[in-house]
């Protein structure tokens, strides 16, 4: 008789190796990273991790989903406090304190060899769409409250802030981990204020 599973237990492994597995993209990038490394940094066997995972793209995918997941709740904490301009400067000290994590680096130069990969893909893409409808919405409420330039189009303003910070998280996977880099690189709220509050 098959032992039963405990839903909890079951969620904090495949959590742990998760954790595990984010850690190794970020450190070696994802070629480079083995199922093997992912392993001993989660203190699994490799039959445990083939249990929860039935290859390395398979983990690849659950740590996307992880984090698509806390993106998401993320945005919906941020709308659930604030609105407008104070939403849109929120979400851009987080985003500057996510690129300026010593892994992000690696972990975004690893998804390029995969990035391609239908799966990863849809998964990129699901975040930036997510991403993309919570500008949208909240540079919209922030020119309904004339807290920002009336302009420019919201649509059109919402897709500018989003260049802004696809252009800071390019330069942060470019300039690696150091810190020195990391201390010199502009604020992204203040830029993001200045396309926002300036007016033409």
């Amino acid at each position: 008789m098959a032992r039963p599973i405990d839903p909890e237990r079951h969620a904090r492994k495949r959590d742990a190796i998760l954790e595990a597995a984010a850690s190794e993209f970020a450190a070696h990038g994802y070629a480079a990273a083995t199922t093997a490394g992912i392993c001993r940094a989660a203190g699994i066997s490799s039959g445990t991790f083939f249990h929860y995972f039935p290859s390395k793209l398979d983990a690849l995918l659950g740590v996307l989903d992880a984090e698509n997941a806390r993106a998401l709740a993320r945005l919906a904490e941020i709308e659930g406090r604030s609105s407008g301009l104070s939403a849109l400067l929120e979400y851009a000290e987080g985003f500057e304190r996510e690129i300026s994590d010593d892994g992000y680096a690696g972990f975004v130069d690893g998804l390029l060899a995969v990035a391609s990969t239908p799966e990863v893909a849809a998964r990129l893409e699901a975040e930036a769409s997510a991403a993309a409808g919570f500008l949208s919405r909240q540079v919209q409420l922030a020119q309904e409250a004339g807290e920002i330039r009336g302009d420019i189009p919201a649509r059109d303003l919402g897709t500018m802030v989003s260049w802004l910070l696809d252009g800071a998280a390019q330069a942060a996977a470019s300039a690696g981990p150091a810190a020195e880099a990391r201390r010199e690189r502009p604020r992204i709220a203040e830029a993001v204020c200045g396309l926002l509050v300036t007016r033409a």
